[in-house]
């Protein structure tokens, strides 16, 4: 049988940019060997502003902010991990083709979404992988061949995963990314009966923007 003992060393202080947390985990066996692990935690209060594009089938403009990191760094004998995360909102300009008989209908609308991601070279650039909850909506309004097609096409997201590559010349960020989205569709209005649409929604784009 193990007996666990959980000893927390907590401490924080306040800088300009961070703030650290120290959790320290002290495991004994009924051999009596004791394991002791560490996760430290520094809470970084940068902020990147940026602008960001993508397509190609949900053209979207607009502006990202990422936020809220912590570099997370877990210690067991001379092992070390690290990884860095942060939340991600993105309000954009959304635009898409919607396929009638005889032409394809232009119509735009807003997407925002938010989401975290996960670096894995232990600091706020390099490869990372994330995750959105996104919610679109897009409306259409065009006179073709005599008549007014007119509705909105929305959905949401729950799944919508994304690799990329943060560059970091300063504060100057520059992120190229790519990914895919899974929609799951609301019921259109007006001429929109989702039929023409892909719940699978291919993405690349890129952010270039400036940490506070």
């Amino acid at each position: 049988m193990k007996r666990s003992l959980l000893a927390i060393a907590l401490f924080a202080f306040t800088a300009n940019y961070a703030q650290t947390t120290t959790v320290t985990t002290t495991t004994t066996t009924d051999n009596g060997e004791t394991k002791t692990a560490s996760m430290t935690s520094v809470y970084d209060k940068a902020v990147t502003v940026s602008a960001i594009g993508s397509f190609p089938e949900l053209n979207q403009v607009g502006l990202s902010i990422e936020f809220l990191g912590n570099n997370q760094t877990k210690t067991m004998k001379d092992k070390k991990f690290s990884y860095y995360s942060s939340k991600i909102v993105n309000i954009t300009y959304g635009m898409m083709k919607y396929e009638v008989p005889g032409d394809d209908l232009d119509g735009n609308g807003f997407v925002v979404e938010i989401g975290q991601r996960t670096y894995f070279m232990g600091k706020n650039s390099g490869p990372y992988l994330g995750n959105y909850l996104s919610y679109g909506n897009i409306k259409f309004d065009e006179d073709f061949g005599g008549e007014n097609f007119d509705g909105t096409y929305s959905y949401f997201s729950l799944f919508s995963p994304e690799l990329g590559y943060k560059i970091k010349l300063g504060n100057l960020a520059i992120d190229p990314f790519a990914g895919i989205m899974w929609k799951l569709e609301i019921k259109g209005k007006g001429f929109v009966d989702n039929r023409n649409v892909d719940e699978w929604t291919p993405r690349v784009g890129l952010k270039i923007g400036y940490q506070f």
